[in-house]
């Protein structure tokens, strides 16, 4: 029996996925050419997606591109929340919220907008100020 579950998202930049990993100290791989990633779950079953997170000691979070051209993110949450003592909604909340940040500072790069302040409130929330002159 599979436990894995899809969590729909608007992830579709996998360089603003990869620094908000690298910012959450979470290991990512990528499919190769001719070979998708085996994504861990309960028991040994696994299933294939385009790029995976390592969650935990035996599970990974993996990453399906939708017809859409966004990913959804895929994992046995049960056993993430096992080994890591974290819900997996905040698991998946954290890694939107921090992707979206790196996404948004990419975005107003991109439109020549300079990055002034971060900072983040005592509830989580990110607050970004930028500036152009």
């Amino acid at each position: 029996m599979s436990h894995f579950t899809q969590v729909e998202t608007k992830i579709n930049d996998l360089v603003a996925l990869k620094a908000a990993l690298v910012e959450l100290g979470m290991e990512f791989e990528e499919a190769t050419e001719n070979t998708l990633v085996k994504v861990r779950g309960w028991k040994g079953s696994t299933l294939t997606a385009e790029a995976k997170i390592k969650a935990s000691k035996s599970y990974d979070i993996g990453l399906q591109l939708t017809e859409e051209g966004t990913y959804k993110l895929v994992a046995d949450w049960w056993g993430i929340e096992e080994e890591t003592n974290q819900e997996a909604e905040k698991v998946q909340q954290k890694i939107i919220q921090v992707y979206a940040k790196h996404k948004v500072k990419a975005e107003v790069a991109k439109q020549g907008f300079t990055l002034d302040e971060e900072q983040v409130e005592a509830d989580g929330t990110i607050k970004l100020a930028v500036s152009k002159w």
